[in-house]
């Protein structure tokens, strides 16, 4: 293949995706063709997979890879991508009649990086006719508790070794973790009054979860702490989810149908030989084939934002997730920077892609359920009920010029 086709080739995946690109780009992720899994990547992976829990270590680590050999660090950040899985290279296989998607946020620690992730998933699934979700979640925190939670679920098993069969003493000297996944009728026992990762978090790790369980419950979904629910623990970090499919309708006492998952993986940049971490998190959605899922979406085609969200305070954020994902309903677009804090970046965002209007959302309109939206031409503004932002804009959109006047 000549360079010029592979270009190409190249310029044409990046432009075609399906409905699940779609909902991906108004969420503002970058529909990209990923990296090839190299023989490389599964050799340095090989490292990682005892305690690999979802089999994705060599995804991993051919997105870090691809992420640090292109200096993707110095461009804007963080880097929000979605694609299409398997990566070509892997061992892993999908099964037959379904689809699976990818979505990486690589270069923030910040929460907003989970909460984006987990209201995409959950705006995704549901478009796809899923209903009865509900989120398992659980936090394995920063180094520091892990390395508690491991000192005390081994002062644990020396009080409690007499409850253990031979076999399960062995299989918990040799990975614990993978036992306590599956927990038996004996280890249910064995685990009473045992420590939990969610009991041994630093103070840091504590506000971590503790913003990620607030913007869950923003989003109106049902979740539970999972406590034997874990991620690679030699890479991995703070929150580890899952979304699930209740087998009966409001019961979520046993495991229902799983259809995503995603984890942090801060650490695996310096285990690859990066001089420094690259804070990320991935997603996994696992869905069956359907038309939505197979109708061709040309992303180019997509229309552009007129709009900008700009939010401001911890309120405000956890609301804006919302905002975005009732605009997209209402097939109305935006541009947004859920992930940066400092106005001044969200101000330079929204003057970068020419948006005619900014939507500006603090603590008193977090509180008042409204936003203000700021005409960027003549700083004309309203302020608008959340309940008719939808009907406004569109009266907006309407006014090509841009010039409506205040109320």
């Amino acid at each position: 293949m000549s360079k010029k086709d592979a270009v190409k080739e190249k310029s044409y995946l990046e432009s075609v995706s399906d409905k699940v690109g779609e909902i991906a780009v108004h969420y503002g992720f970058t529909v990209v063709k990923p990296p090839h899994i190299t023989p490389q990547d599964i050799s340095k992976a090989k490292h990682f997979k005892e305690f690999d829990h979802y089999g994705d270590s060599d995804e991993k680590v051919a997105l870090t890879r691809w992420y640090m050999d292109g200096r993707l660090d110095l461009e804007s950040q963080p880097l929000s991508i979605h694609f299409k899985k398997p990566l070509a290279g892997s061992n892993t296989r999908k099964k037959a009649g379904s689809e699976m998607y990818g979505f990486e946020i690589m270069g923030s620690n910040r929460t907003t990086s989970e909460a984006l992730l987990i209201k995409c998933a959950l705006a995704v699934l549901g478009e796809l006719g899923y209903e009865d979700l509900y989120v398992d979640i659980n936090s394995i925190g920063d180094r520091e508790s892990m390395a508690k939670f491991e000192r005390e679920l081994q002062g644990h098993f020396r009080k409690n070794i007499h409850l253990l069969s031979s076999k399960n003493k062995q299989e918990f000297k040799k990975n614990h973790y993978a036992l306590l996944k599956n927990l038996t009728t004996e280890l249910k026992d064995f685990m009473k009054g045992a420590p939990q990762p969610v009991g041994t978090l630093s103070e840091i790790g504590r506000l971590h979860f503790k913003e990620v369980l607030e913007a869950i419950e923003a989003f109106n979904v049902m979740y539970k702490i999972k406590p034997n629910m874990f991620s690679n623990k030699h890479y991995a970090s703070y929150t580890v989810f899952e979304i699930r499919r209740m087998k009966e309708k409001d019961k979520m006492d046993e495991d229902g149908e799983l259809l995503a998952y995603g984890y942090r993986y801060n650490h695996l940049a310096k285990k690859l030989g990066g001089k420094r971490e690259v804070p990320s998190m991935g997603l996994t959605i696992m869905v069956k084939k359907s038309p939505h899922t197979t109708k061709k979406v040309l992303i180019k085609n997509i229309k552009k934002p007129r709009f900008y969200l700009v939010q401001l305070g911890p309120s405000a954020k956890l609301k804006a997730l919302n905002i975005v994902e009732e605009l997209r309903k209402n097939k109305i677009p935006v541009y947004h920077s859920i992930t940066k804090d400092k106005i001044t970046g969200q101000l330079n965002g929204a003057e970068y892609v020419k948006a005619s209007h900014v939507l500006i959302m603090g603590q008193k309109e977090a509180i008042e359920n409204s936003v203000v939206v700021r005409n960027v031409l003549n700083r004309e503004q309203d302020t608008v009920p959340l309940a008719n932002l939808a009907e406004y804009l569109r009266n907006v959109e309407k006014d090509k010029g841009g010039k409506k006047k205040r109320k």
